[in-house]
């Protein structure tokens, strides 16, 4: 199943040891502000058949909003997706990696601490994201 960001650089080549994250991330992923409402950020997942999206406030990374936090979110009594804010939903600690650092460290943190996302930074810009999904995909890939 590919991923809905956007296309991953995968077709640079094989997985290695010295694969870097940059080359199996997914490029420019969708975002959502924090002061948005989780009943678009619902709609977003849905359309782009996404489980993560990075949360930004005035361009900066603040969070990270997962489907499991939005249904999560949705079963409290008084939640009103309309209403309440993705700032409301999000985790704040988000998992970062730059995007130099090796494919298997990376991997080795995510599941390590079941992290199901890690968010690629460069100087303070989000360049990408990188999921358990993504990770798969490439196991998949090299096992092809």
């Amino acid at each position: 199943m590919m991923s809905t960001h956007a296309k991953t650089a995968s077709s640079q080549g094989h997985v290695t040891r010295t694969t870097k994250i940059r080359q199996v991330m997914t490029p420019s992923p969708h975002t959502i502000g924090s002061d948005q409402k989780l009943a678009l950020a619902h709609k977003l997942m849905r359309e782009h058949r996404l489980r993560h999206l990075p949360v930004l406030r005035a361009g900066k990374l603040v969070g990270v909003l997962s489907e499991r936090d939005l249904f999560f979110l949705e079963t409290v009594a008084g939640v009103d997706i309309d209403i309440d804010a993705v700032s409301d939903a999000m985790s704040s600690d988000v998992y970062t990696a730059h995007p130099d650092d090796a494919l298997r460290d990376v991997a080795g943190t995510m599941a390590a601490r079941r992290y199901g996302c890690t968010v690629v930074m460069e100087n303070g810009q989000l360049l990408g994201i990188f999921t358990a999904t993504d990770a798969l995909r490439h196991l998949a890939e090299a096992l092809a």
